[in-house]
């Protein structure tokens, strides 16, 4: 009996675990990093945002995420508006925000960690779109390119693939939407561990 007790006890935390572990396999995963190693030095030409003039820069993700945290090298004094569009083509097509925040007086390397930014899998735009009166830049991470950008002059948007800058700085950290299998999986194990427990207090008393 205690022989049976011991392997239901191992199938049930066996079971909670898989699915705790498929849960948190990809959390704190980087889908967009075009910071050079050093953040605190960076390279490369200084973009620079105003009216008129706005910036995206393509990343992909391959499954549910939930943003986790937002790195960006945007400096400069006035507001900015930071989000995400959804991406279908080589260039930004005027889809609205998915998601967006208000930065003012913005401080290079200040690192946002947005609630409820949650998205599917797909492509997908960060965007940078400045204020009027708005002074201030976008600074690349490192002077070598790093994938082409897209930037706007006057509502028309343009690939940049220079072979003298990198893209600006940006670091998109996400963390994943657990499966529905993952929350079966610790559901699974929950109803064993409770079992479990309800048959060996059963057996102790009797």
């Amino acid at each position: 009996m205690n022989f049976q007790i011991h392997t239901f006890n191992r199938v049930a935390a066996s079971l909670l675990l898989c699915g705790l572990a498929a849960h948190a396999s990809a959390a704190g995963t980087v889908v967009l990093d075009s910071y050079g190693p050093d953040i605190d030095m960076l390279e490369g030409w200084p973009t620079p945002l105003f009216q008129g003039q706005d910036i995206a820069i393509a990343f992909d993700i391959g499954s549910a995420t939930d943003i986790q945290s937002i790195l960006t090298s945007i400096d400069g004094v006035g507001g900015v508006t930071l989000g995400i569009v959804a991406r279908t083509g080589a260039l930004p097509d005027g889809s609205g925000w998915l998601y967006s925040t208000h930065l003012v007086d913005p401080w290079a390397n200040t690192l946002l960690s947005p609630a409820g930014w949650t998205l599917a899998a797909g492509s997908y735009w960060l965007v940078a779109v400045a204020d009027a009166g708005f002074s201030g830049q976008w600074q690349s991470g490192t002077d070598t390119p790093n994938g082409s950008w897209a930037y706007s002059s006057g509502g028309n948007w343009t690939t940049v693939d220079s072979p003298f800058t990198g893209m600006p700085a940006a670091r998109i950290t996400v963390s994943a939407v657990p499966e529905p299998a993952s929350y079966g999986l610790m559901l699974a194990g929950g109803l064993l561990v409770a079992a479990a427990a309800r048959r060996k207090s059963n057996a102790t008393r009797g």
